[in-house]
């Protein structure tokens, strides 16, 4: 009878008390979209991410918690969307999510910004009463069959972005939903699920800005009425798209490490340990978490990823400028100012004596097609090429072409000024003048400095 009643207890218990009800995981840090719909592609590139956490390794039936899920941008470049996935499993329960986001943001300045988000989805709570241990498997008052309920949710949020801080505010369990679970005759227990509020805060101090070298103190707060209050702090030290390293406090229960490699600036696998402390350390195992993300489409342009030395862009330069002034007979002043060693691009030399305007911000060069050869030497199609260098050697033009395709613009190639000898290495050929200086500003969003275009005609 005691065995009945404990078993009895903890069911109940388990379906009926307020609580912490949402997974608690380490890398939040690196996919806070897990939390708050609005942080829905905070990375500028669609990323696919993965983690596997398992808690409390001593205990029988601990949670283990598994993730998958893709944002980005979408391509207004003020919309965002993602999906994710969640299956955990503790004990008798185990619970799967599925949540479709979408995010906007609000720009006040190129820095400053609001996000707002949304996410709903469904989640599907199942009960396996076969794990549990009784005398008599005939009592009336036990579950003859495994209980599994399916229902709707939804998350919302808000994040505001201002120079490196990040303030974020969430309601996850949004509908607050309950499940009954009935036997033939009457409602026998009930799941019910609590909104949560969730608030986060983090901050990157820039050690080398031109490095991209950070420390990113961070926290988070779960508040739940009627439960005790969790919260996280933690700092990490990271050199964007090479490695990130950190430690964690996490609300009287645990000290956490963690860290994390990138590999061609893509690929980043992370893994994070949690030290238990206070009156569960000595029995409850150990909590670990991994995590492996990847990311699809255009990067940011670096000027700390180029190909060539600083000595060899001075060179290609003041070669460029002697060739310009030499085709047009122009005496300028200022060309000392134009060996610019971190862009291969000097403006105002470059567009000098040519049938040049600018619109919205954005140089339009007119030339003949005639008077430009393809890479591979076939006569150039009239329309407009978006172009972001010219390179006078060809080795060089070939480098880079290399590496914008790898920067995620595949349709990078280069044509040839006949005059000049110069390489136009561009990212984009159109017909239509609007779409080409709408590909401009993609370019430009993409982190490209210098674009033009070449507007090629009979």
């Amino acid at each position: 009878m005691k065995l009945r009643f404990y078993i009895a207890l903890f069911v109940v218990a388990a379906f009926t008390c307020t609580a912490q009800q949402l997974p608690m995981l380490s890398n939040y840090f690196y996919k806070p979209f897990a939390y708050n719909p609005a942080l829905a592609g905070d990375k500028d590139v669609t990323e696919v991410y993965a983690s596997h956490r398992s808690m409390f390794s001593n205990f029988q039936g601990s949670p283990i918690l598994s993730t998958v899920s893709v944002d980005g941008k979408l391509k207004s470049n003020k919309a965002y969307a993602g999906l994710y996935v969640a299956n955990q499993s503790k004990g008798l329960f185990s619970n799967t999510n599925a949540f479709a986001s979408y995010a906007y943001r609000a720009n006040f300045t190129d820095e400053v910004y609001l996000k707002l988000g949304l996410s709903v989805g469904i989640f599907d709570q199942s009960v396996n009463y076969s794990k549990l241990a009784v005398q008599n498997y005939a009592d009336p008052n036990l579950f003859v069959s495994n209980q599994r309920k399916t229902g709707v949710d939804g998350n919302a949020g808000f994040s505001f972005h201002a120079s490196g801080l990040t303030i974020g505010f969430s309601v996850p369990q949004l509908f607050g939903s309950q499940l009954k679970y009935n036997d033939n005759v009457s409602t026998r227990s009930y799941y019910q699920q609590t909104q949560h509020f969730l608030g986060s805060l983090q901050y990157e101090i820039p050690i080398n800005k031109e490095k991209e070298m950070f420390v990113t103190p961070y926290g988070l707060v779960r508040f739940v009425a009627n439960a005790p209050l969790q919260y996280d702090g933690g700092i990490n030290f990271n050199w964007k798209d090479k490695f990130w390293i950190g430690g964690a406090y996490k609300s009287d229960y645990a000290v956490g490490i963690n860290a994390g490699v990138t590999l061609n600036r893509r690929l980043s696998v992370g893994y994070s340990y949690d030290y238990m402390i206070g009156n569960i350390a000595s029995y409850a195992g150990t909590s670990h978490e991994i995590m492996l993300a990847f990311k699809f489409g255009k990067l940011k342009y670096r000027a700390g990823d180029d190909t060539l030395t600083s000595q060899d862009r001075k060179l290609m330069q003041l070669q460029k400028e002697i060739d310009e002034l030499k085709k047009n007979g122009v005496k300028t002043a200022d060309n000392s100012n134009k060996n610019n060693t971190n862009n291969n691009n000097s403006t105002n030399t470059q567009f000098q004596g040519k049938n040049a305007i600018k619109e919205n911000g954005i140089y339009i060069l007119t030339n003949k097609a005639s008077d430009f050869t393809h890479s591979n030497g076939t006569p150039m199609a009239k329309g407009f090429y978006v172009v972001v260098e010219s390179i006078f050697y060809k080795d060089y033009a070939e480098q880079e072409m290399k590496r914008y395709i790898s920067f995620g613009f595949p349709d990078t190639d280069y044509m040839i000024d006949k005059t000049t000898k110069f390489h136009y290495i561009y990212v984009s050929f159109t017909t239509d003048r609007l779409d080409a200086m709408s590909k401009v500003q993609d370019v430009k969003d993409a982190g490209v400095p210098d674009v033009w275009i070449e507007a090629l005609v009979d």
